[in-house]
């Protein structure tokens, strides 16, 4: 963000630049301008003398020269800042589809970062800022909130005895089956090596024994067979986020 916000800066002060240079333009056309318009009144002018005329003319003459020249510097110095501005504008344009990349890359990183590579969760620190959003949310508008704490039967044995990759086989599928019975807006967290935590508003709590009992049934039913306990919490009133957790411990309320 430090990097979008940077070039931000960059190009707004390019459109400045080139608006200066522009304003600067201008008034040295404007300048040659009246230049133009004092020496056309200063040629016209009568002379009271035939001698005076000569004289007159004379200096018309350097000074038209002068004048000229001096038009001609300025009309170029006009030029050069135009086409800087021109430069400073497409610059200022650069930056700001730079600064644009900066956000699209963080958005994507931080995509990346909030979900759990394995099984498709929210990362805890992503997870648990939805859980608090979701909690104020029902206080907010009186909804009801469910959650689940699901702890993983065994999952160290089996990564001690058939390896790291079969615990990670047996997480993937545990996340999956969770996803395929929850809804597509309820929370599903990763809360530890071998737990999650799920969050279902507007669910009962015998819907939400429901859902994890099919996944329990999912586990056994597999060729590789899993398990899982899980504890359940609806939110009350006073509940902090902690304390709403900690009242679906799976020790304190295991599930078959």
């Amino acid at each position: 963000m430090d990097a979008a916000a940077a070039r931000d800066e960059v190009s707004r002060a390019r459109d400045l630049a080139a608006l200066e240079r522009d304003v600067a333009a201008d008034a040295r056309d404007l300048a040659m301008r009246q230049r133009d318009r004092d020496f056309e009144q200063q040629d016209g002018a009568h002379a009271a003398t035939g001698a005076e005329i000569i004289i007159r003319a004379a200096g018309q003459r350097k000074r038209a020269v002068r004048y000229r020249k001096q038009a001609a510097e300025q009309r170029e110095l006009a030029a050069i800042d135009r086409l800087q501005a021109a430069h400073d504008r497409e610059s200022g344009a650069l930056e700001r589809v730079r600064a644009l990349a900066d956000r699209d890359t963080l958005a994507r990183q931080l995509a990346i970062v909030e979900r759990d590579p394995l099984t498709g969760a929210r990362t805890l620190a992503a997870g648990l800022t939805d859980l608090d959003h979701e909690i104020d949310r029902c206080r907010e508008t009186g909804g009801r909130l469910t959650v689940a704490r699901v702890e993983v039967v065994a999952l160290e044995t089996l990564s001690d005895t058939a390896g790291p990759s079969a615990g990670d086989e047996l997480l993937e599928r545990v996340g999956a089956l969770i996803a395929e019975q929850l809804r597509s807006f309820d929370l599903i967290i990763r809360l530890g090596d071998e737990e999650f935590l799920c969050a279902m508003s507007n669910m009962t709590l015998h819907d939400a024994r429901r859902r994890f009992s099919q996944v329990g049934s999912g586990l056994a039913a597999a060729p590789d067979p899993g398990a899982i306990r899980v504890g359940f919490a609806e939110l009350r009133r006073q509940d902090a986020t902690a304390e709403l957790i900690a009242r679906a411990d799976v020790v304190a309320h295991p599930e078959p």
